[in-house]
């Protein structure tokens, strides 16, 4: 009986070193993927805020070259892409998921389908050559290109970073700290003028703070979807109101110190539509739950 008795609190003592073995190495593998989740989340949600401005300077650029062999250029490689590109890649994506290839429902009409494949391939040129012509194009060449992109998404990146780390108490007041000085940061390490600092400081702390209660009530896998009518209200709330100002200012003393000069305001309209699309296409990285502690 003893030494049945002195087993039996061996093996329990046994599974509970296990237990806490198991429970420490899953703490420790969870701990650096949750960091490389809410990394790729911000780096998303950063490169989407600068994206429309990027497309739109290359656009503007392209416009001015465009030719009819271009036309021609882009029209075939859309179709490719539409017929031979996307079907290709999304029967492999069936393959890799069912195990065997399946038939899979046409959006309607196969003229339809056609169609709209084709139109979002003929979009993706587009984009494409954009970002080309204004990498070889433009005054500064990749590093010009580079530096817009760094500038642009510091600020979400850093503010969508500190809404996913708002639940964990170590890190949320650092990553909270730096996300509320990111747009003076930028402004200092990219030179940007007094009123472009102003621009980017006062709507960032707000949408920040504002998006800390959506951020961190309900589910942690669509914390970032929740957050986006944050920077969609914030963002037309502060350029209506900073046109409002200019107008005023303006009537009342020619002079005076603008909010925003000619056409700026629409570069950052770009950049608060960018911002949100980002929030709402991002991966947001779901919550990993503590393990369980020992029955007793």
């Amino acid at each position: 009986m003893h030494g049945s008795t002195d087993s039996n609190n061996r093996r329990r003592g046994g599974s509970v070193v296990d237990w806490q073995r198991g429970g420490f190495w899953r703490r420790a593998i969870n701990a650096p993927v949750a960091a490389a989740a809410a990394l790729v989340a911000a780096l998303w949600v950063a490169i989407c805020a600068a994206a429309p401005e990027l497309i739109w300077q290359g656009l503007r650029i392209a416009a001015g070259h465009l030719t009819r062999a271009d036309l021609v250029e882009a029209l075939l490689l859309g179709v490719i892409l539409a017929f031979f590109v996307e079907p290709l890649m999304r029967h492999a994506q069936n393959l890799a998921r069912r195990g065997r290839v399946r038939a899979q429902p046409e959006p309607g009409h196969p003229l339809f389908a056609a169609s709209l494949g084709l139109s979002f391939a003929l979009v993706s040129v587009g984009v494409h050559d954009a970002l080309v012509t204004l990498v070889n194009k433009s005054d500064g060449g990749l590093s010009a290109a580079i530096r817009l992109t760094t500038a642009w998404a510091i600020v979400p990146g850093t503010v969508t970073l500190a809404w996913l780390g708002a639940r964990r108490r170590r890190l949320a007041w650092l990553i909270g700290v730096l996300a509320a000085l990111s747009g003076g940061i930028v402004g200092w390490l990219f030179s940007w003028t007094g009123p472009e600092v102003f621009n980017s400081v006062v709507p960032s702390l707000a949408i920040l703070g504002l998006g800390y209660p959506r951020a961190t009530t309900g589910a942690g896998r669509t914390a970032l979807m929740r957050c986006a009518p944050v920077v969609v209200v914030i963002g037309a709330a502060w350029l209506l109101l900073a046109l409002v100002i200019d107008l005023l200012l303006r009537l009342s003393h020619p002079d005076a110190w603008q909010i925003y000069r000619s056409g700026e305001a629409w570069i950052d309209l770009r950049f608060y539509i960018g911002w949100s699309l980002g929030l709402l296409l991002a991966p947001a990285p779901r919550e990993t739950a503590a393990p369980a502690g020992p029955a007793r």
